[in-house]
């Protein structure tokens, strides 16, 4: 099977050109024969959504405002991994989610973030509190979203659950403050001896340099692919069936 990583530059938005963003490299992504598209964390509404607008509205998901990116799916046959912000009216709660769409263009299940201050660009955003396994293409497919790949406790919970895969989005590149995040994620494969797929962001806001951050495959703790900078899809074959990644280096295809 084919995995595409949307590694692009969304965390400032504004929503609607987000979302065209995301239309514009899940095209290009199914058009080279992805069957999973991963996105970034918050790509919808862009990390940093909070910071710019503080009266955002954070609406419930899956919005009519998705339905092109669900069309895609419907088109091309793919897994979509969509890092978004969502509103649950039932607790009354906002969760920064990975909302993860089938084929069909119908939701399999959400993702809400298990780690979270509710501080600082996340101070909309209230904790989640399960570990997400779905079916995607036959394979169980753990759902993290960011700095819950760092805690032993979330990626050892949702490899106990099932996960024979661990997919994570995140706004996540090396600092002084946060620290370098990849021998945290080259561990958490190594613990929980599965494929551990992170799909990072790129750019420049004020407050965090996205530049430096990686988007990365990582198999039973030893890095294959790595890959920072400038705005593109990347894409690399993995065997569903042993498990493992088969691509030396990510097909990189620059969004321009």
């Amino acid at each position: 099977m084919k995995i595409a990583l949307c590694h692009l530059e969304l965390s400032c938005g504004p929503q609607e050109r987000n979302l065209q963003l995301l239309e514009q490299a899940v095209r290009l992504a199914a058009e080279q024969g992805a069957d999973w598209v991963l996105t970034p964390e918050a790509a919808v509404q862009g990390y940093y959504f909070y910071y710019v607008n503080k009266n955002a509205v954070v609406a419930p998901q899956p919005s009519p405002e998705l339905e092109p990116l669900r069309k895609l799916c419907r088109e091309y046959g793919i897994n979509l991994f969509l890092g978004c912000g969502e509103y649950d009216a039932a607790c009354d709660k906002s969760f920064n989610s990975c909302l993860v769409f089938g084929p069909d263009g119908e939701l399999i299940g959400r993702h809400r973030k298990l780690f979270g201050e509710c501080l600082g660009a996340e101070a909309w955003a209230r904790k989640g509190d399960s570990f997400t396994v779905l079916p995607c293409s036959g394979l169980q497919t753990g759902v993290l979203v960011c700095a819950d790949l760092w805690f032993p406790e979330f990626y050892e919970g949702t490899k106990a659950q099932g996960a024979e895969i661990i997919v994570d989005m995140a706004a996540w590149p090396p600092t002084q403050v946060c620290g370098n995040p990849l021998p945290a994620w080259i561990n958490a494969s190594k613990v929980t001896d599965v494929t551990v797929i992170v799909c990072n962001q790129t750019g420049s806001p004020q407050w965090m340099d996205m530049n430096v951050g990686q988007s990365v495959v990582i198999d039973s703790g030893e890095l294959k692919l790595a890959y920072s900078g400038e705005s593109a899809v990347l894409l690399f074959d993995y065997d569903a069936d042993a498990k493992c990644v088969q691509s030396l280096a990510y097909d990189v295809h620059y969004i321009k």
